[in-house]
């Protein structure tokens, strides 16, 4: 194999095609808003899937959507695969880093080891998971359907009205929902997984630390809650006589803060998303839709917020609690991580260890198939908003260490 040191990514090449993924879905001061299976996000599956053909790759899109670009590289047959990818869906009015840096970066990897001929122990596969931000209901949907741990009725499920479920935005491409488990794989043909990302934190910019091996991500416990009252008119019912299912629901959105601060450090939760009906200013809310959402890497944590959060919707009248998805957290391999480190160190790198505190398709693999990650900084550790950033030098660094943790591995392979 040629010298690692002279097999170099195009830091231009990346950065162009960062910013033409990035046009699509973008509005001036609303950020990018390519959310999954939406127009924005079909055309940049078509743009990413051009790309592929174009570096030679053989691509295809599976049965749950999910992008594919295979480059032959296994010096012997049969051969097993190494997967790199990420995302190119985002959250709504998002940023142009999340997720697409991970695929852009991973077809960037794929161009320069077929420009230098190189020959691994496995070949190479370029993918694009489908909605990991969660648009439809749960998220991780594209990663899940390929490791077998999808459940077969959640794609029929909408978080919220209006917004259609995964089956029907799949029927729109073309795909038959029915058949969505047939994109499931067989853990043992995968090498090992590899993701870059944003660190969506501060850590590495706010310490002017250049990458971060990830040593776990945090599991994520997602429910909805919906609290009933009674819809009258604002006008004429006196405050005594108001069932508000608003005002009902009100003390939970202060006490689940109060719940998870008493519980850990380590831990985080969250009311982002609420509803009320009919929503009109002139009506009181006979209806409050709301989902919680914790994070931590100790599941004991959020099975005891989970419990007091049922508790709490037990004592109320007229609530009830569902359980959107509850994902435990995941540790990474120790020997991809080391090769991390060590793909850190050879270009010169300054690095840490340090777990996620974001979700991952990544994570869908991991309890089956050895897996890495690797975190580049980005700007004041904004994300999932319009002012993420990070610099083209940034992006270089983390596709640079990408592109050697896949040589260090296949050193290690052929030891």
């Amino acid at each position: 194999m040629e010298d690692d040191n002279k097999i170099k990514i195009s830091a231009d090449r990346l950065w162009s095609d960062l910013n033409e993924v990035g046009k699509i879905g973008y509005s001036e001061g609303r950020g990018v808003t390519r959310t999954a299976l939406s127009d924005a996000d079909l055309e940049a599956k078509e743009w990413l899937s051009q790309k592929m053909k174009s570096a030679g790759l053989d691509v295809r899109i599976d049965a749950a959507t999910n992008i594919i670009g295979l480059l032959e590289t296994a010096k012997t047959r049969p051969a097993k695969i190494l997967a790199i990818g990420s995302h190119l869906d985002t959250v709504p009015s998002g940023g142009m880093f999340d997720g697409a840096l991970g695929v852009v970066a991973a077809l960037e990897c794929a161009r320069v080891i077929k420009e230098h001929g190189i020959k691994l122990p496995w070949d190479i596969e370029v993918i694009n998971f489908s909605d990991e931000e969660a648009a439809h209901n749960a998220g991780t949907v594209g990663s899940r359907a390929m490791i077998g741990q999808l459940t077969a009725k959640e794609i029929y499920v909408s978080k919220a009205k209006g917004i259609p479920p995964f089956s029907e935005d799949m029927k729109r491409m073309g795909k038959d929902p029915e058949r969505i488990g047939e994109a499931a794989r067989d853990p043992k043909i995968f090498e090992a997984v590899l993701e870059l990302h944003i660190e969506q934190g501060n850590r590495l910019y706010t310490e002017g630390i250049q990458i971060g091996a990830v040593t776990g991500i945090v599991g994520i416990y997602r429910y909805g809650v919906t609290v009933k009252g009674e819809a009258n008119h604002a006008g004429t019912t006196p405050m005594h006589l108001r069932d508000d299912a608003l005002v009902k629901a009100a003390p939970v959105f202060t006490l689940l803060p109060q719940w998870v601060r008493a519980r850990s450090k380590e831990m985080v939760g969250t009311i982002g998303q609420v509803t009320v009906e009919p929503g009109a200013t002139n009506v009181i809310p006979g209806n409050c839709s709301f989902i919680v959402e914790l994070r931590s890497m100790k599941r004991k944590d959020m099975v005891a917020i989970r419990d007091v959060l049922h508790e709490w919707v037990g004592s109320q009248q007229g609530c009830t609690m569902k359980t959107i998805y509850e994902k435990d957290s995941v540790k990474l391999s120790e020997q991809v991580i080391d090769a991390i480190a060590t793909a850190a160190e050879a270009e010169g790198m300054s690095y840490i260890r340090m777990p996620s505190g974001a979700g991952h398709d990544t994570q869908s693999f991991a309890p089956f198939v050895p897996c890495g990650m690797i975190f580049v900084p980005c700007k004041e550790g904004k994300s999932h908003c319009p002012q993420e950033w990070i610099e083209p030098h940034q992006a270089a660094d983390g596709c640079q260490v990408l592109l050697r943790t896949v040589l260090e591995l296949a050193k290690r392979a052929e030891r």
